[in-house]
């Protein structure tokens, strides 16, 4: 299938009643698991936490895990935990990078950080809480193969350790000072950004019990999608002069140019559908579609209103 015909397919997911349905369904169906793992009233740090976990957001990590289990013949309960874990880490990354030896973000969304409501100390101990349970919630995963549950807990270390988020975000922190070439940014986007979303989604296809060429297939997907993903933050960063930070170079469009990152970005969408669409699994309209949503999002001026960071 060329990439017109695919990037059509995945501009028809985008605009079904149904593709629709099924993604507010996954984002409510993770929402009320996280709102069970941490009840109100447990005191300020679980606040604190609560605040952080059920803000607003597309939860596209836990809905990739969940969409790549289904895909190679799982089911939605098998992947669930999981997802949970990945939402619970992302939103624990978000509370570090707004604090003010990072970011130092006044608003998230539109509201106010993490830290500018708690203090830092508790947004500290909010996103070290999260981090811990995400990695007990994994461990004690039911109905799934212990070995393909020890394999989920390794590729995750593997994706925030010093080749993966933590590795990517201490490229960008330097890059403020060191300056950024097109080659350390490709290893800040793919570190910091493209390696969760590559984790999501293999993590999902281990829990569905996934062959050689599924996980292959599907993780090159989510690194595809992760970089088009960071490219469209960028476009959104450039749109938002309240969004930017002082001082800030490691961003795509500022090397090379708003056109430049859209063809790139397109590039890369297209790239991630060509991944799956032809290895057997099940029916990629939606993760077609969520290429398309990636690719609408860096044109949604909704979006732009209020934004600091990849929250979705």
């Amino acid at each position: 299938m060329s990439a017109a015909n695919l990037s059509a397919r995945a501009h028809e997911a985008t605009s079904s009643i149904d593709f629709r349905r099924r993604l507010h369904e996954r984002q409510q169906l993770v929402a009320r698991a996280l709102d069970e793992h941490f009840p109100p009233g447990a005191g300020h740090l679980t606040a604190a936490i609560r605040e952080a976990l059920l803000a607003d957001g597309k939860r596209l990590r836990p809905i990739l895990c969940l969409e790549a289990c289904e895909w190679v013949g799982g089911s939605v309960k098998a992947a669930l935990p999981a997802a949970c874990a990945l939402e619970m880490i992302h939103k624990m990354t978000l509370v570090h990078d707004d604090l003010p030896a990072m970011d130092d973000a006044e608003t998230r969304n539109g509201r106010p950080a993490l830290h500018k409501v708690h203090g830092e100390a508790l947004a500290i101990l909010a996103g070290d809480a999260l981090l811990v349970h995400a990695f007990g919630l994994l461990a004690s995963t039911r109905g799934v193969p212990a070995e393909r549950v020890t394999v989920a807990i390794r590729r995750l270390c593997q994706a925030l350790g010093t080749t993966g988020l933590a590795g990517g975000q201490a490229l960008d922190v330097l890059s403020q000072t060191e300056g950024v070439t097109p080659e350390k940014l490709d290893h800040v986007h793919t570190w910091k950004t493209a390696s969760f979303f590559e984790v999501a989604i293999v993590i999902g296809a281990e829990m569905g019990g996934a062959d050689a060429s599924q996980v292959e297939a599907l993780a090159r997907y989510g690194m595809l999608l992760g970089r088009a993903f960071q490219i469209s933050d960028d476009l959104l960063d450039a749109r938002d002069e309240k969004g930017k930070v002082e001082g800030e170079v490691t961003n795509y469009v500022q090397l090379h140019g708003v056109e430049g990152a859209r063809r790139k970005l397109r590039e890369l969408l297209n790239q991630a559908v060509s991944s799956i669409a032809s290895v057997k699994g099940g029916d990629i309209q939606l993760l077609a579609g969520i290429t398309e949503l990636v690719w609408e999002r860096s044109w949604n001026a909704e979006e732009e209103e209020g934004h600091h960071g990849n929250d979705a």
